[in-house]
């Protein structure tokens, strides 16, 4: 069975670096021959996730089965539901998932105490974001009231026009996310975005 890892950190690999490190780290441990990096949010689009289940599935129906490793449940999924959804849809296509924060091997949708395990975690850990969003939405709306919010400093959309030239240079998506220093999802939704406006 082949090991693929899913390495994937909310902002960008420099800024959270020692995270990318230990995530990449765990997954080489693990038995992992195959990365599929991303730097994204779970608010958005994952494509680079989407391409590795896509993948994962068309490798098990051809050659052997596949077991797709994420360092943690919550780099993986983007909540309880998601989870859920994604291992209790595998088991049929050869690809199985392994957390190793939620069982020391492959999570077997048909065993009940790993399955509990891993709702039970995922339902601390979305309790614990929706949380951390209730709160900074109260010292945002603070920060409002003193006339000191700003709001974020735009990134990736600060680089629309680099974005742009790079692309009619014909270069690809990676290309222009490693030149311009921004995540791949960014050059996808700037150039999406732009599609749509011309």
């Amino acid at each position: 069975m082949e090991r693929w890892g899913y390495v994937r950190v909310s902002v960008s690999k420099e800024e959270q670096a020692a995270g990318w490190a230990d995530q990449i780290a765990k997954l080489e441990k693990m038995g992992c021959t195959r990365f599929f990096k991303e730097e994204e949010s779970t608010r958005n689009a994952r494509p680079v996730f989407e391409r590795m289940l896509k993948e994962a599935m068309l490798h098990a129906k051809k050659n052997d089965s596949v077991c797709l490793c994420a360092a943690k449940l919550d780099r993986a999924f983007r909540d309880l539901a998601a989870a859920d959804a994604a291992i209790n849809d595998m088991p049929d296509s050869g690809v199985v998932w392994h957390l190793p924060d939620v069982s020391d091997k492959p999570l077997d949708p048909a065993d009940a105490g790993q399955m509990l395990l891993m709702r039970l975690m995922g339902a601390v850990a979305q309790f614990e974001r929706d949380r951390l969003a209730e709160r900074r939405a109260i010292g945002i709306a603070k920060a409002k009231q003193d006339g000191k919010y700003k709001g974020r400093a735009p990134t990736a959309r600060a680089k629309t026009d680099d974005v742009l030239a790079l692309k009619a240079r014909g270069m690809k998506a990676s290309e222009i996310a490693a030149v311009a220093k921004i995540g791949v999802a960014s050059v996808y939704r700037i150039l999406s975005d732009n599609k749509a406006a011309s």
